[in-house]
């Protein structure tokens, strides 16, 4: 879909702010009808924003209320369509008055998220950056809102249109060759400037998705599992780790025999915490399935922290991947010291009861955020941003093989052409009504 051709028509009006009482609330209009129906409703229009007091009219002209009006006319305002906002007192039955009095005045009420869908579709911004809006709004840390608030001014973006506009000079020399087949391309020396544009396409290719693996991770959180044998602690952990019972905890082995996940925050940034049912040998076929999702669960973590009882002689010692911790659990019952064990980078000594050894655990952990998330250009970026850059980088290594096997022919500009679609999917130059409808049915009505 070509969104320059998707313009609405009709002028649409809701409450911005959240529902229930509260100190004020703030009412939008867009479209465009809003200038007379701002006349029906606080009477002449004030200049482009420049705030008016003014009463809020209903359409027997009794005063529904006083408050503060706002007018932009497009393109200069959120949607590029001329706007009303109308500030009011925030009492539920004030904000459903001055709406019915809209409704009859002509606008009729927002769907969700359709005062940025407006934005996206009169080019006042690009569909990752009315997605970044909702992960400002859904921000539950300083650092992811930063981070959304990178991605909403265009960061990513930009990232995106660089990377289109490398694949668009790589395909005029390639395609030079096709109009002009007399020219060879080697011989004339166009050969290594290509080969230049390939590498560095290619490099930039593989930073921006390391990039958007990690913006991803600040966004739906570092997933950080909870593995171990039955009753060493893996559940009492959880709950000292969330700072109250969300897991059961019973001496009994497999009390735990579904995944339990629980959202905390580390060091500013988004957790997903899960436990997982004890490691044995399953006596049961819910047992087994219990076990069965237990490593699953620890092969599509960032980080596992493998639990074991700290206080007996059989201490495993057991790391698979690099960023996996080992705690050893009920350290309270022993003469050592909490904290991390000497010479073991990824050890740690702690007690889950006491809580003794949690904090220096915590703080390993947010030293993956430093060195992982922090290191590089933090944005938030979804799972359709990253599949669509996989396979835009697919159709653009298909072209470097044939390229490099001297082959520039109508294929490999087939192939660029296809690498730069996948990437106009990202911003939503080109893009289906379903995944429009799809991502912007995520929004609160009135954004």
């Amino acid at each position: 879909m070509n969104k320059k051709i998707n313009k609405q028509a009709d002028t649409i009006a809701a409450c911005a702010t959240a529902a229930g009482s509260s100190g004020l609330a703030l009412i939008r209009v867009s479209g465009p009808n809003t200038a007379m129906i701002a006349k029906k409703i606080i009477g002449p229009v004030p200049k482009p924003m420049r705030a008016k007091y003014s009463n809020f009219l209903s359409p027997d002209r009794s005063i529904i209320d006083s408050g503060i009006a706002l007018y932009f006319k497009g393109p200069r305002s959120y949607t590029g369509e001329n706007t009303l906002e109308l500030t009011c007192h925030g009492g539920s039955a004030v904000v459903d008055q001055i709406l019915q009095a809209l409704i009859e005045y002509g606008a009729r009420l927002a769907g969700p998220g359709e005062f940025t869908k407006r934005a996206f579709l009169n080019d006042k911004m690009d569909l990752t950056q009315a997605e970044a809006v909702v992960d400002l709004i859904e921000s539950s840390s300083a650092a992811t809102a930063r981070a959304a608030k990178r991605s909403l001014d265009g960061v990513f973006s930009t990232k995106i249109l660089n990377l289109s506009t490398l694949l668009s000079e790589i395909r005029v020399s390639v395609e030079a060759s096709l109009d002009f087949p007399e020219e060879d391309i080697k011989e004339t020396g166009q050969q290594d400037g290509l080969t230049f544009k390939m590498n560095e396409t290619k490099d930039i290719f593989s930073t921006l998705l390391r990039q958007t693996r990690l913006a991803c991770r600040v966004r739906e959180g570092v997933v950080v599992v909870l593995t171990g044998k039955p009753n060493v602690g893996k559940s009492t952990l959880m709950n000292t780790l969330c700072g109250h019972e969300r897991a059961i905890v019973s001496e009994s082995p497999g009390t735990t025999r579904d995944t339990l996940d629980e959202d905390i925050l580390v060091d500013g940034y988004k957790v997903r915490l899960i436990d997982t049912a004890g490691i044995r040998e399953p006596e049961n076929t819910i047992e087994k399935e219990g076990v069965n999702r237990a490593i699953k669960a620890a092969q599509n973590a960032d980080i596992v922290i493998n639990v074991v009882d700290g206080s007996t002689s059989q201490t495993t010692k057991k790391k698979n991947k690099t960023n996996d911790i080992v705690a050893l659990n009920k350290n309270d019952l022993t003469e050592n010291a909490p904290g991390r064990v000497e010479n073991e980078a990824n050890m740690f000594r702690l007690s889950a009861l006491t809580g003794e050894g949690v904090d220096e655990l915590l703080n390993h952990i947010s030293n993956y955020f430093n060195q992982e998330l922090l290191a590089e250009e933090t944005l938030t970026a979804r799972r359709r941003h990253l599949s669509a850059l996989k396979e835009a980088n697919k159709h653009f290594l298909e072209a470097e093989v044939k390229i490099s096997a001297g082959r520039t022919t109508d294929l490999v500009a087939e192939d660029l052409l296809q690498a730069q679609n996948s990437l106009s999917e990202i911003t939503g130059e080109f893009t289906s009504e379903d995944l429009l409808e799809k991502i912007f049915n995520e929004f609160c009505i009135g954004k």
